[in-house]
């Protein structure tokens, strides 16, 4: 394993062991996911709203759905062993891509990728980890074509139940290698083919699958209205990338070993500094959140840069990567500390039984609302206490996940909650009919308690 593997990979297990102590995934849609699995039957109780990116959905969580029973009644020991497989799940694609793949530049990038988007359940992980494995294997000319063949019949089906984005991934690819070859950088034409063809086909299975599976909780399907051309829309790609500049920083250094041309110590300085910067200082709950949108499109363009000069890339790509493992361990380290101090922010204020939080006035924060602002750029000096007028409304951002991060953070003792009913738009988890069904057969009493608070605030009839 060369310096660069090595610095990435212990970017990522740095962030995998903090994400861990922390329950990272409990200030997220992971709490719904995590909460489902753990109450009982998961895909009745909230998976199966999601069946258009069921690949991706068990990918993330299944395993811990599975080994659910092996926890007994700890849910402390579930969350500690659901998180490990959650990051464990990345690690595993990146070994079968170092595997197979004909050049390093693909396991390379896909690590680069995952150490933005990781700390945000995102359905593009498996997404394009899966795609990066398919092109490995097809742009290989000493693979056999029967090989070739089998693993995109194979993957066309997976691919197409992951998340929709990775059509555009594909097509983009192949736009970019086309472009290439006109502007005279050799381009496997083979590859570009192939990659637009799979874009074609997972395109089609968008549409087949958008129309064979709706998820029956009304406001999930308000939510993917309301969210669909995020990945399409470039005005607000590039707010993205205004609102948390360590996003350009990283994707920057992602695409210019693909410019040909040896990027200069000055160069690296200038764009390394300001990420390392805002790493430290704007890193938050939504900056994993909208690295998503923007990541698929920079995995396209990188890698098609990279196997027009595979030598020249692999080469001039070392410094900014190193880089780039700098920035995610500082980001990681920043955020962590952030959910350290939103958990004893939580534990102090968590109390037996449930809490409403905005009928308790005075001692939870208002929302988060207007524009992200200093809280993005300069997070440290945004609130004149750091903890309660910063870090708990980023955190509490979502408001539906407190319930879930307060009970299970609590042993189950405790809920803290925000009023859902009564929020136009507003997310609530669950339908009533499976939440009434896990309540019939509960693991135990404090598992029938919360199951009836679901039943009465967090679901809908």
């Amino acid at each position: 394993m060369e310096r660069t593997d090595a610095a990435l990979l212990a970017a990522y297990l740095l962030m995998a062991v903090l994400g861990i102590c922390t329950r990272c995934l409990l200030v997220n849609d992971g709490a719904v996911y995590l909460a489902a699995a753990w109450l009982g039957n998961a895909w009745d109780l909230f998976f199966d709203q999601n069946t258009a990116r069921a690949v991706s959905t068990l990918f993330q969580f299944g395993t811990a759905w599975a080994l659910r029973p092996l926890a007994g009644g700890s849910s402390a020991a579930f969350m500690i062993a659901a998180h490990a497989l959650y990051f464990a799940g990345p690690l595993v694609l990146w070994l079968i891509l170092r595997a197979v793949e004909p050049e390093r530049a693909y396991s390379r990038l896909y690590l680069a990728i995952v150490l933005m988007t990781i700390y945000f359940t995102s359905e593009m992980i498996a997404g394009m980890g899966l795609w990066l494995i398919w092109l490995a294997v097809v742009a290989n000319p000493l693979r056999p074509v029967r090989t070739r063949a089998a693993v995109t019949i194979l993957a066309g089906p997976l691919l197409a139940f992951t998340h929709p984005g990775i059509a555009l991934l594909s097509l983009l690819f192949a736009a970019t290698g086309a472009m290439l070859t006109v502007l005279g950088r050799p381009f496997p034409r083979s590859v570009a083919i192939a990659a637009a063809l799979m874009g074609i086909v997972l395109l089609a299975a968008y549409f087949a699958t958008s129309a064979a599976f709706h998820p029956s909780n009304p406001t999930i399907a308000l939510q993917q209205g309301l969210n669909k051309y995020d990945y399409i829309d470039p005005l607000r790609l590039l707010r993205t990338l205004v609102l948390f500049p360590m996003l350009a920083a990283v994707w920057l250094l992602l695409l210019l070993p693909g410019v040909n041309r040896r990027i200069s110590g000055l160069a690296l300085v200038l764009v390394a500094v300001p990420g390392l910067w805002f790493a430290a200082a704007g890193t938050g709950l939504l900056t994993w959140l909208y690295a998503r949108h923007t990541a698929p499109h920079v995995l396209a363009v990188a890698l098609a840069l990279a196997l027009a000069s595979p030598a020249a890339w692999l080469a001039d790509a070392r410094r900014p990567l190193l880089v780039c493992a700098a920035i995610a361990a500082v980001a990681a380290i920043s955020y962590n500390a952030d959910l350290v101090l939103f958990g004893r922010f939580v534990d102090r204020n968590t109390r037996p039984g449930v809490t409403d939080v905005d009928a308790a006035a005075g001692f939870w924060p208002p929302p988060l609302g207007g524009a992200y602002g200093e809280r993005g750029t300069f997070k440290w000096a945004a609130g004149a206490d750091y903890q309660r007028d910063v870090v708990v409304p980023i955190y509490d951002w979502y408001q539906v996940t407190l319930a879930f991060y307060s009970y299970f953070r609590s042993d189950r003792q405790g809920v803290l909650f925000h009023p859902l009913a009564d929020r136009p738009g507003a997310w609530i988890p669950f339908t009533c009919g499976p939440v009434e069904r896990a309540a019939r057969a509960p693991h135990d009493e404090r598992d029938r308690l919360f199951l009836a608070f679901l039943s009465d605030r967090y679901c809908v009839r």
